[in-house]
């Protein structure tokens, strides 16, 4: 049977913009290329053995975190749920926000895309089971359940990476991105979502990619033009130090 023209070329725009055609490229952020996941197994250790004298000290390290936490920390444990850069507009205020700042939101989940695979490569890797899970009697879920492995920390990893970077676009206020973001490391052991060991391998993991974007030359030409279009604009206040616990 013979189509009319007109009729195939109605069916074709149909199918164009039907819900189940594919998104578009720009849809998703894409991130930097990176070095092969498999050479952070040559960075990054298998975590403790289950039995072990190590992963006791880990458990040991969740159930001190878990004595007794005030009403306070764990409020901001949960908001550390939902982490994005902006969790860490308690260092530069509420007018750090997408909205004013729209080129570093895009930015920035760009990063959240290129550091996503290797964490999941070395979640898979090694597939540690999240203490609340592991312990269940012991460890309790003081935050909105997260599934999948634990070992390392995503929530830390992208928290760690992300101060690097904002202590890059706002060297004055460096020290206090690091502080915010060795806080998210605490409040993921306190939820009982992660051990001590994991947040601090997530840490150098996001030491390791920093390391390797700062080889990358669009990346470096991308951070360089986001400074000068959103972080040159005024001059932010200092914050004051603040001290957190490091987990």
């Amino acid at each position: 049977m013979n189509i009319p023209i007109r009729l195939r070329l109605l069916l074709a725009i149909t199918l164009l913009l039907s819900p189940t055609s594919p998104a578009s490229p720009m849809e998703k952020s894409i991130g930097w290329k990176l070095p092969e996941d498999s050479a952070l197994l040559l960075v990054i250790p298998a975590p403790p053995v289950m039995g072990s004298t190590a992963e006791k000290a880990d458990l040991d390290g969740v159930l001190a975190m878990q004595n007794n936490p005030s009403p306070e920390a764990l409020a901001h444990a949960e908001k550390s749920v939902r982490f994005t850069v902006f969790s860490l507009s308690d260092v530069l205020g509420a007018d750090f926000n997408s909205e004013l700042y729209p080129k570093t939101a895009a930015f920035f989940d760009r990063l959240e895309a290129t550091v996503n695979p290797p964490k999941n490569f070395l979640k898979e890797s090694f597939g540690r089971i999240r203490p609340y899970r592991a312990f269940p009697d012991q460890v309790k879920t003081l935050v909105t359940k997260e599934e999948g492995y634990s070992y390392p920390s995503g929530h830390s990893t992208r928290a760690w990476l992300f101060a690097l970077v904002l202590g890059a676009l706002d060297q004055g206020n460096r020290s206090a991105y690091f502080a915010s973001a060795l806080q998210v490391c605490q409040d993921r052991v306190i939820g009982g979502m992660h051990y001590p060991s994991d947040v601090l391998e997530s840490r150098i993991l996001a030491e390791e990619i920093y390391r390797d974007l700062l080889s990358n030359k669009d990346f470096m030409n991308d951070l360089e033009n986001l400074h000068q279009a959103e972080w040159t604009r005024k001059v932010r206040p200092v914050a004051p130090k603040t001290s957190f616990k490091t987990p």
